[in-house]
């Protein structure tokens, strides 16, 4: 079972490098940069509204009554 799970950190480890050397690569080196930068901070802010929509709707539901 060690095994298994050794090979997975790898492999996501290999993945992991493989996407950012992608990413730097778009980002430098061809003419998409500034899309990618735009696509990078509209996903960000997305999460972070997401998430603090998450807090305000399990804040919302889960009050408990007095």
């Amino acid at each position: 079972m060690k095994g298994v799970e050794k090979m997975k950190g790898i492999g996501l480890l290999v993945i992991a490098i493989v996407f950012f050397s992608v990413y730097v690569y778009t980002l430098f080196g061809t003419d998409y940069g500034l899309l990618l930068v735009k696509l990078t901070v509209a996903v960000i802010v997305g999460v972070i509204c997401f998430i603090l929509g998450w807090i305000g709707i399990t804040l919302t539901i889960n009050e408990k009554e007095q």
